[in-house]
């Protein structure tokens, strides 16, 4: 026999996949566990309990929903949940964790959408407005005038695209280099749009500054509006058609030029002539000095008109791209970097430049292939310089960016090593970036999992958050509150009421233990001193978990009324479901005499754990079989909640001989607890 304490000093790579139990041969197998559930994975190592989602509101119905992240600055910040309300679509705002309200209720906005549609819609911000598009409906804009003022427009294109028409309107949308970005409509499912630079309405692919050379002579008669009767006189020689121009004037008198844009053509016989309007030509203006804006297009000296026939594109005129090759499919996202990142059904392409670094420009655009992995059409993540995409099928997570030693553009598949973690297939990515990356993955079953990521120290660590809830939908956005840095957002419901929950991605460690929040669908009432606990309605009927000025009380049940008793009054009280938390470390392989430890019998007789800021947990073999962790000193006056404590423990191992070495840390109360470092001390049979 032999003894061996082997160290496990990190889980930067996660749970990983039962079907790597065997492979002792690779370094992740070391840094992995057969099951992280209801942790996060610190990138310097650790794994930390996650923090509980509080209740916000009950949702918006049962149906369908949406949730969007609108960011404008750290103050203005805001969720927007889109739900179906009395078979029709609705939006509300929340902002720092409450419904906005408006003359004593919710703030609500109708929207022009079906239910069955807030899954393909697909959005993108810029400033205070959001551009809002749906293969059936216009593109449109939502503008943020306040948070409780909301408008909604049809966004109005000059030289929009003719194929654009009713149920035939792009699916994806992005901004890239000063350009609005529009792609993949349902006949062209494979073309982009981009905008003139620096006009995200202008669609037109060859415009010039007005006035043209030729157009001072055409000077309008009469009152010099261009109503029916007047006329503009047409040199030897020249036409009057689509393109041309005349100065003017409009309804308040003031200088104009206007381009015709309409479908007539006007030939003189070979001296000059005049164009009589309503007669030879549409007429500019009606009787009341009403534009037609079909067949004219009114202009200020600088305004840019469309370009003579036979002109070239400017530079910065809009551009029409459509990818073309064996896996040119239907584009499901785009994504603005140095290029444009493009994800399609069958691969992933870049936009770019002519050359390197250069823009986009009608006359230099390349269209490059980089991959064949194919992406689900579900809204990418951007973390650092890559994007995060679910491949088609929607099995696995694939990280987009740059390989400097293959000198192209490589899509990772970050679930390799942890395929059975996205389960039956994810449906949508939300990415907080404070105070870890971390990324979640809502699956098609409701179940929700994390994947923590950081390129330069090789972390790739995948987790599952586990509730009594069912997750239908999951934003990320920041927001402050109580100076701590709040993140993330999903909709859950303990599987009777759907309702809205945020995630409180951290909390400062300074802060005491009693503002940590360790309870799901949960509740926090502050102020003086109480046993009565009210606004649980939510969870009526239901057993909760309850932290009382920083000390764990006894389970509770919440009356049908929403309130809850406790024993002793508190100011601080912290109320929902409970969760428990798990670390089940990976066989260990600490080697012996005779070779590998794997498949021998071994004796674990006691684990040593290294904790930062904890309270609570226990260690041992199976669930059945734990031991408890105390860490109340003397030093801890009685009827004072203890402080988190930081340090090592040591726990006997309570277990005989056995071949599966499995050791278990569970944190099952409403406390804090991080795992840095697990040390067992084990005899292995020779």
């Amino acid at each position: 026999m032999s003894i061996a304490t082997p160290a496990l000093t990190n889980f930067t790579a996660g749970e990983l996949s039962p079907r790597l139990e065997g492979r002792v041969d690779i370094s992740r197998y070391f840094n992995g566990c057969r099951t992280l559930e209801n942790f996060l994975v610190h990138p310097h190592g650790g794994a930390w309990r996650r923090s509980g989602f509080r209740f916000m509101a009950e949702a918006l119905g049962d149906g369908p929903g949406l949730f969007i992240p609108f960011e404008f600055n750290e103050e203005h910040t805001y969720l927007l949940e889109l739900g179906v309300v009395d078979e029709g679509v609705c939006m509300r705002v929340f902002h720092a964790g409450e419904p906005v309200m408006a003359e004593g209720a919710e703030y609500r906005l109708d929207l022009p959408y079906a239910p069955e549609e807030l899954a393909a819609l697909r959005y993108a911000q810029s400033g205070d407005h959001l551009v809002v598009v749906h293969p059936a409906h216009p593109p449109k804009t939502l503008t943020c005038n306040g948070a409780a003022d909301w408008l909604l427009e049809t966004m109005v294109f000059k030289g929009a695209p003719e194929c654009w028409k009713d149920g035939n309107y792009p699916s994806c949308v992005a901004f890239h280099e000063e350009r609005l970005v529009l792609a993949a409509t349902p006949d062209r499912p494979a073309t982009i749009w981009l905008t003139r630079v620096g006009d995200k309405t202008d669609m037109r692919l060859k415009t010039r500054e007005a006035p043209l050379s030729d157009w001072r002579d055409f000077v309008c008669s009469g009152t010099g509006m261009g109503k029916s009767g007047e006329s503009i006189t047409v040199k030897d020689g020249g036409l009057f058609e689509k393109g041309c121009g005349f100065r003017g004037r409009n309804a308040d008198d003031e200088l104009r030029y206007y381009q015709y844009v309409g479908g007539k053509i006007f030939e003189p016989d070979g001296a000059d002539r005049t164009v009589t309007f309503g007669t030879d030509i549409e007429a500019v203006h009606d009787a009341d000095g009403v534009l037609d804006e079909e067949c004219w297009v009114c202009c200020e000296v600088g305004d840019r008109v469309e370009a003579p026939p036979g002109e070239e594109p400017l530079d910065d005129d809009a551009v029409e791209v459509t990818l073309s090759g064996r896996q040119a499919n239907g584009i499901r996202f785009l994504v603005s970097k140095a290029r444009l990142w493009v994800g399609c059904s069958g691969g992933e392409w870049t936009v770019s430049g002519a050359g390197s670094g250069e823009p986009i420009t009608p006359a230099g655009v390349r269209a490059a292939h980089e991959g064949t992995c194919g992406a689900e059409q579900h809204l990418p993540e951007t973390l650092d310089f890559a994007s995060l995409f679910i491949q088609r099928g929607g099995r696995k997570v694939r990280e987009m960016a740059y390989r400097f030693d293959a000198d192209a553009y490589v899509s990772s598949d970050l679930t390799l090593l942890s395929g059975h973690v996205t389960g039956p297939g994810v449906t949508a990515l939300a990415c907080v970036q404070e105070p870890d990356p971390i990324i979640f993955c809502l699956r098609r079953d409701g179940i929700l999992c994390a994947l923590t990521r950081h390129r330069d120290q090789d972390v790739t660590a995948w987790s599952r958050i586990v509730t009594e809830a069912l997750w239908r939908r999951s934003a990320a956005f920041t927001h402050r509150e109580r100076g701590a840095t709040s993140c993330g957002s999903s909709c859950a419901g303990p599987r009777a009421a759907w309702s809205v929950a945020t995630w409180s991605g951290w909390i400062r460690s300074s802060a005491a233990i009693r503002r940590r929040r360790f309870v799901d669908s949960g509740v926090t009432r502050e102020g003086d001193p109480s046993n009565e606990v009210e606004g649980l309605a939510h969870l009526a009927g239901r057993t909760v978990s309850v932290l009382a000025d920083g000390a764990v009380h006894r389970d509770v049940t919440v009356s049908p009324e929403g309130t809850l008793k406790l024993d002793l009054e508190a100011s601080v009280v912290h109320a929902g479901l409970g969760y428990s938390s798990t670390i089940r470390p990976m066989r260990l392989e600490a080697g012996s005499a005779r070779g590998t430890a794997q498949t021998k019998r071994k004796r674990v007789l006691n684990v040593s754990v290294r904790f930062y800021e904890t309270l609570g947990g226990k260690v041992g073999s199976t669930p059945e079989r734990l031991e408890r962790i105390h860490f109340r000193t003397p030093e801890t006056s009685m009827g004072e909640a203890p402080q988190p404590w930081s340090g090592d423990r040591s726990v006997p191992f309570p277990r005989g001989w056995q071949r599966d070495d499995s050791i278990l840390v569970v944190q099952d109360q409403p406390l804090p607890m991080t795992v840095l470092l697990i040390v067992p001390k084990l005899v292995i049979n020779e």
